[in-house]
């Protein structure tokens, strides 16, 4: 079968799209394996489990802030996808594009590659392409012109912009902060300020429902459910809008930081394109209402 095929392993989730089909597989990037160390559940159906130690469940993440942090777990998930779309025999060279972060080392820019030989059973090179182009191209920039245009993907390990011009990249920049770094803060938040210990599948939802970057987005409130950590109960407690943004605002203003780094990096004259094109943002955290707003 010649197809196209695209691979995004990102650290929430794993997408692979085939040139007309669409995309074939949307899941999270979570797996799970039995006391023997055989794959049992991967995807949302593994991530549902994580956090709550399901007897005779070893349940993992292999990628942490954007990079491969396992690699035969990796493998075995990656594996487990392509082999229930039918993709296994369709990933040959040059067919396949494979998405790595920007400003990763070699190492860890190869480990992307030989994730994917070895599920797939190939034996050839990937293409490689940065996923701030890949965004840019998903956003329908145009690539191929001489203007530049300002990319900002904020995924949930890390954070890369950009500026995209000619089919290459002017000036970049990577960071490893995004969504589980703000989810990290709120599960400290809580724990500071109500004494309740909640776990980052927790902290997720509370922003997803509730967070917001701009007091003009504040979403009401929500509530959270864990344990307190002086009497070991179970107990609720309200948070509003306001306090999840105040929870994550230390990561706003990394963000904010990072973005102004990059654009620290370019000529003037590519500085006037930037202006009158704007900044395209895109990942999941850019869903964050009021992040446009900053």
């Amino acid at each position: 079968m010649d197809r196209k095929t695209g691979i995004d392993l990102g650290t929430s989730r794993l997408r692979v799209c085939v040139k007309g089909r669409g995309t074939v597989a949307d899941v999270a990037t979570a797996a799970a394996f039995d006391g023997e160390g055989q794959l049992c559940a991967y995807g949302d159906a593994a991530y549902r489990m994580l956090g709550k130690n399901p007897p005779g469940k070893d349940v993992v993440t292999p990628l942490s802030r954007g990079v491969i942090s396992n690699f035969e777990d990796c493998v075995e998930l990656l594996s487990a996808v392509l082999t229930k779309i039918g993709a296994k025999g369709i990933i040959t060279r040059p067919k396949t594009v494979i998405s790595v972060p920007y400003g990763i080392t070699e190492v860890e820019c190869n480990a992307f590659e030989n994730v994917c030989v070895a599920a797939s059973g190939g034996r050839d090179l990937y293409m490689l392409v940065k996923q701030p182009m890949a965004a840019a191209i998903g956003c329908g920039a145009d690539v191929l012109g001489v203007r530049g245009r300002l990319i900002c993907d904020i995924g949930a390990g890390n954070v890369q912009t950009a500026v995209i011009m000619y089919k290459g990249i002017a000036a970049a920049g990577m960071e490893r902060i995004g969504g589980d770094t703000a989810d990290d803060a709120i599960v400290r938040y809580v724990k500071d300020s109500y004494n309740i210990t909640i776990g980052k599948r927790t902290a997720e939802s509370i922003r997803i429902a509730a967070g917001s970057a701009h007091r003009l987005t504040e979403r009401g409130e929500v509530t959270v459910c864990g344990r307190n950590i002086l009497t070991g109960q179970v107990v609720r407690a309200t948070l509003y809008s306001s306090e999840i943004r105040e929870a994550i605002t230390p990561v706003l203003d990394d963000l904010t930081d990072h973005i102004k780094s990059v654009l620290e990096k370019i000529p003037p004259t590519l500085s006037s394109d930037v202006y009158e094109s704007g900044l395209t943002l895109c990942g999941g955290f850019a869903n964050l209402p009021g992040l446009h707003m900053l």
